[in-house]
């Protein structure tokens, strides 16, 4: 006896938009274009989180996404250097410049108006500097003439030579303040050299301060963006500068120390 046929297997249906592979998916079910439930047609996919979903786009050439203006701007104020060689080296050659006007009021036993460019003179309302308030000429080799602008002012300059400390004895003369310079003997000589040295000295400890904040600033931006050959070569510009400036210091001392070793 042949036995009934075996039901065959019911096919579960498939949707057109589903068999041309445009199934749409969304969060918990899947559902095709044309509405079919999912679980009614076998060509959709099964249920898919979205954030299992990834998406593609077409990639531009050039591969990276061009930053942020604001992120370059940032960048550009961090590689700013801190140090600035114009700033050091102005701030050192104002430490030759005074060191020269002061070596220039050191008396060598001839008479030199700038022996008084210094010397400030107290008025009632205050002080002004004798050049001010007065003209310094040479009279002869030792004397020093000064012309008070206003003679209300004679006796206040006299006072302030006098207490400069320059071992000046200024007289008055009608309308003028005569200064005489006396030559200097060897116990004022010697004295004078070592003031000398102690001027020079103090010039060198302001130049020697200028190249260390010079390194300091040089050190913080080693530490942010620069390079150890960049450093190596911002270390010796810092150093020739500062070797060039304590060599015009020996240059004025000595010129000065000849001038008063001929008196």
């Amino acid at each position: 006896m042949g036995g009934a046929a075996a039901p065959s297997a019911k096919k579960a249906p498939i949707c057109a938009q589903a068999a041309m592979g445009k199934a749409l998916l969304s969060t918990g079910t899947t559902t095709c274009l044309t509405g079919s439930d999912s679980k009614h047609c076998i060509g959709c996919i099964s249920p898919i989180s979205q954030q299992q979903i990834r998406l593609y786009g077409s990639k531009k050439k050039g591969g990276k996404k061009a930053a942020p203006k604001e992120k370059h701007e940032d960048e550009a104020e961090s590689l700013e250097m801190t140090l600035d060689m114009e700033k050091m080296e102005e701030h050192m050659k104002h430490s030759i410049d005074r060191l020269s006007s002061e070596l220039q009021a050191v008396r060598a036993g001839r008479a030199n108006p700038a022996m008084l460019d210094h010397i400030r003179v107290l008025l009632k309302g205050g002080s002004a500097v004798l050049s001010e308030l007065a003209m310094v000429s040479v009279k002869d080799a030792q004397n020093l003439l000064v012309i008070p602008n206003d003679q209300d002012d004679q006796k206040a300059i006299d006072t302030s030579i006098r207490s400069a400390g320059l071992g000046l004895n200024p007289r008055i003369e009608k309308n003028a303040i005569i200064v005489p310079v006396p030559k200097p003997t060897k116990e004022s000589r010697e004295k004078l050299l070592k003031s000398l040295g102690a001027l020079a000295e103090h010039a060198r400890v302001h130049v020697r301060k200028h190249r260390q904040d010079a390194m300091k600033c040089l050190k913080a931006d080693a530490k942010s963006h620069m390079a150890k050959d960049e450093v190596k070569s911002w270390e010796k510009s810092i150093q020739t500068a500062t070797d060039k400036y304590i060599s015009k210091i020996e240059d004025l001392l000595k010129a000065k120390t000849r001038e008063i070793e001929r008196t």
